[in-house]
């Protein structure tokens, strides 16, 4: 009965915190929403919008080339600055795809661009301001972290927060290509350091993935070698955004090490944990059981996985093979000259999950059961 009462109180107190943490980051959210002063920019909130369609006698829906346009009046009061609490009239122009241009409504806030010498008389709408939706997006993911995640989703924003962070500060450093892959050798070591050790802890089942994420992202890329020294060399012009002074066969080569890395240690630290039970559970269990269970572990996340990685790739290029196609590039040609490099991507980080699996079952058996029991 005690038993009881405590169990509830103690799910009363974690009811609580979640309700009081949710209201904090609501009120976090409204404020920061609401706040304008520190920015440099004038920033404006658009209080009425009017639209109409701008050509509409002209526009013809069976010319690909051709699309609606819109023309809009923006009343806008401006939030800060030395005009705080003025209200202008604007003009805005914006087409059907929005490709190059943005539909504004009313309650949308924007950042402005007033001249100095004419003040009010000449003022643009610079972009929108979205900071705060990524602002939510991020108190959305941690409130979930921390409610569902408990300790270990503290210890995930933790090596997420230095990921983040270590990536930001290297990236600058790819600029000078020809250190591409050592640089990509010691992002991927930190990473996955930082990722097992801090959001798992310092267990020798984390020692048995990391190892096991080294040997599988080591062999995928030593086959994405081989199969780029017989399959030939790979036409890079297609790319987006080309300049003259970067090695983009070392980029991307980079890019498909590091694209396959998290999938890996998905898998590696999967299999770890449920070997690292069987074997908690029973000490006796024999190396062939353990081998089945893993492989059986193996088998269902195997393809959840493989097919995760194929729709981060997808989503990727859907937007830009839309806009080629409108631009009367035939798909064909896309598939050929651009798409390759995703499916690069894709099999390469395919090959790298299929692989963990072995490598993970092997390595946590010899850590785990072996070299485990030997120290017990």
């Amino acid at each position: 009965m005690v038993l009881q009462v405590l169990k509830k109180e103690h799910d009363m107190i974690k009811k609580k915190k979640g309700l009081y943490l949710g209201i904090l980051f609501g009120i976090i959210f409204l404020v920061f929403a609401n706040t304008t002063t520190f920015y440099k920019s004038p920033v404006g909130k658009i209080s009425k919008v009017t639209t109409k369609k701008g050509n509409e006698a002209k526009y013809d829906k069976n010319d690909l080339n051709a699309e609606a346009k819109y023309e809009q009046k923006l009343k806008i009061k401006i939030k800060n600055g030395s005009y705080k609490n003025k209200t202008i009239t604007l003009n805005n122009s914006y087409s059907y795809s929005r490709v190059n241009s943005i539909r504004y409504k009313k309650g949308d806030q924007v950042f402005l661009n007033i001249a100095k010498d004419q003040g009010l008389k000449q003022v643009k709408v610079v972009s929108l301001r979205r900071d705060y939706y990524g602002l939510g997006l991020v108190l959305i993911l941690i409130y979930l972290l921390l409610m569902i995640g408990k300790k270990r989703g503290v210890l995930s924003l933790i090596s997420l927060f230095i990921n983040t962070l270590i990536f930001v500060l290297c990236l600058p450093l790819f600029s000078d290509s020809q250190w591409a892959m050592e640089i990509t050798c010691i992002l991927m070591v930190v990473f996955t350091l930082v990722t097992l050790f801090i959001a798992n802890g310092f267990h020798l089942h984390s020692l048995a993935a990391v190892l096991s994420t080294f040997i599988s992202a080591a062999v995928t890329v030593f086959i994405f070698l081989i199969a780029r020294k017989f399959g030939g060399d790979i036409d890079y012009s297609t790319l987006d955004y080309l300049t003259g002074d970067l090695d983009y066969e070392l980029l991307f080569l980079a890019s498909v090490a590091i694209a396959g890395l998290g999938a890996i240690m998905d898998v590696s630290i999967s299999i770890a944990a449920v070997m690292n039970e069987l074997i908690t559970k029973n000490s006796n269990i024999s190396v062939k059981k353990l081998f089945l269970s893993g492989k059986e572990v193996g088998h269902d996340i195997m393809g959840t996985m493989t097919n995760v990685l194929l729709f981060t790739y997808v989503c990727g290029i859907i937007p830009l093979t839309l806009i080629k196609m409108k631009n009367e590039i035939r798909l064909l040609s896309i598939i050929r000259l651009q798409i390759p490099f995703e499916i690069s991507r894709f099999l390469i980080g395919g090959i790298g999950i299929i692989l963990s699996i072995p490598i993970s079952i092997g390595v946590s058996i010899l850590l785990l059961k072996v070299i485990g029991r030997r120290k017990r």
